[in-house]
């Protein structure tokens, strides 16, 4: 019985491993943010600046920004030519969390990378 289960347990152990290779594990380019990441910022930020490991590509990336009311609306989505994705805040910050959800390509790698990052605001 016992000559079985180690029969059986090989080639499962032996999926589980190969499966685990299989998992895409790129690094995101993603850097830093103006915000920070986990911040707690006493006055309302005007602008937000995402950096990268290489210069993103601009027209091909989408930026949002959720708060305590919903999507706030942003524009002027540019690069400074640091790395980066810089874009106007042009509604009211008010107090509470705020997440920002990215996509982009960065540099020359044709892979679509995203993620997301929070700050809370307490002005008041």
């Amino acid at each position: 019985m016992f000559a079985r289960l180690n029969a059986f347990s090989v080639p499962i152990a032996l999926a589980v491993i190969l499966a685990g290779c299989a998992i895409d594990q790129t690094n995101s380019p993603f850097i830093s943010a103006e915000p920070e990441e986990g911040s707690v910022l006493t006055r309302a930020p005007r602008t937000l600046r995402l950096y990268f490991e290489k210069l993103p590509d601009v027209p091909r990336s989408t930026v949002s920004l959720q708060g305590p009311t919903g999507e706030l609306n942003i524009r002027g989505m540019h690069t400074m030519g640091a790395n980066d994705l810089m874009m106007e805040i042009n509604d009211q910050v008010e107090d509470g969390e705020y997440t920002v959800y990215w996509t982009s390509y960065v540099g020359d790698d044709p892979k679509e990378y995203q993620g997301e990052f929070s700050f809370t605001v307490q002005a008041n």
